[in-house]
């Protein structure tokens, strides 16, 4: 099999090695987007009211870290839930 087959336009060589690299340093407990997305509202709300969801969903706070997208969402819902002026920050 050709190593380029699987390769988009564009891409680097190197581009593949820091895609294994991040997915070997992915954290066993991480839950990925779908569960993710699936419980960010209880995950939202349970920040908004200052306890510590991290405790209750661990693989659902280590997706968090490691990808930005559902993070952004989460501090978007956090921001809904406690409005503007709050200081709460959204952190997983």
């Amino acid at each position: 099999m050709d190593n380029n087959a699987q390769n988009e336009p564009g891409d680097q060589r190197g581009d593949h090695w820091a895609r294994l690299d991040a997915f070997l340093r992915t954290d066993p407990r991480d839950a990925g987007c779908d569960e993710a997305m699936e419980m960010l509202d209880v995950y939202a709300e349970l920040l908004a009211a200052g306890n510590d969801p991290s405790k209750r969903f661990p693989d659902v706070r280590a997706h968090l870290l490691a990808c930005g997208p559902c993070a952004q969402d989460l501090e978007g819902l956090v921001s809904a839930l406690t409005g503007p002026d709050s200081s709460q920050p959204g952190r997983p």
